[in-house]
């Protein structure tokens, strides 16, 4: 398990531990009482957080089971992705307690997802995936707009626009540049992809594939190297891998 796993299971097991805790204080409560109605409201809540420390621990061994295997069904796959994100605002809770940067906890979130949504089965055509990326990708001073119509680029080299455009044509997928989350979600609307391959930085990232309940999202984080939402850059590479593997099925 790498780096950026480890920070959204770290908080996790903290998680676990908190709710193991718990679960002993109020059966300690429970044995020094004897009014049988606080008992009866005591021990609904150890059968409650009982219940919710054994799908914490049955998530942690899922996915140690898909890291091991690989690859996973579609079932856990979905109810894998549905925990998470169900975990996240929690998590991002008890990291800011415990002084977890949020970007850290953000990168950590993506990077799971991203593997998930790797290791499914399943193959998609080219043209049911949809690459959108934030307008921050174009160059700043360029006079052409490209968020209506990504074929008005002029294919000049100062930005990475044009490389977008050369995977659209080598693999005939769809493209999408967008300059906010609404104009996201209409491109989203209006394309119907299958599969989605989004570029932006964690916390539209995050907030993009907790959004998107129905469609597999593959998150890439941008690279800023003149700071937040201006001439970003993204790893071409990534997402040419993030095309292959929607199309080959993992």
């Amino acid at each position: 398990m790498n780096g950026k796993k480890r920070v959204f299971f770290g908080l996790l097991s903290i998680l676990i531990l908190l709710m193991t805790l718990s679960i002993f204080f109020l059966f300690y409560i429970v044995r020094s009482k004897s009014s049988a109605l606080y008992n009866f409201l005591i021990g609904s809540a150890i059968l409650f957080f009982s219940a919710i420390t054994i799908v914490l621990i049955l998530t942690v061994f899922a996915f140690l089971y898909v890291i091991y295997r690989g690859r996973n069904n579609e079932i856990l796959n979905k109810t894998l992705l549905l925990l998470i994100d169900g975990l996240y605002p929690l998590l991002e809770i008890l990291g800011g307690i415990f002084g977890v940067k949020k970007d850290k906890i953000q990168q950590s979130f993506t990077n799971i997802n991203n593997f998930l949504v790797s290791s499914r089965k399943g193959k998609y055509l080219p043209e049911e995936l949809l690459i959108l990326t934030p307008h921050c990708i174009q160059f700043n001073e360029c006079k052409f707009k490209v968020t209506n119509d990504i074929d008005n680029c002029q294919r000049c080299g100062k930005c990475q626009v044009s490389d977008l455009i050369k995977l659209k044509e080598k693999y005939g997928v769809k493209i999408a540049i967008a300059t906010g989350g609404t104009l996201a979600r209409k491109a989203v609307m209006d394309t119907k992809p299958k599969a989605i391959i989004a570029i932006a930085c964690e916390r539209d990232l995050t907030s993009g594939i907790l959004d998107v309940k129905k469609i597999p999202v593959y998150g890439i984080i941008n690279i800023r190297p003149y700071g937040p939402c201006f001439n970003t850059k993204v790893d071409l590479d990534e997402v040419e891998k993030a095309i292959i593997n929607f199309t080959n099925g993992g």
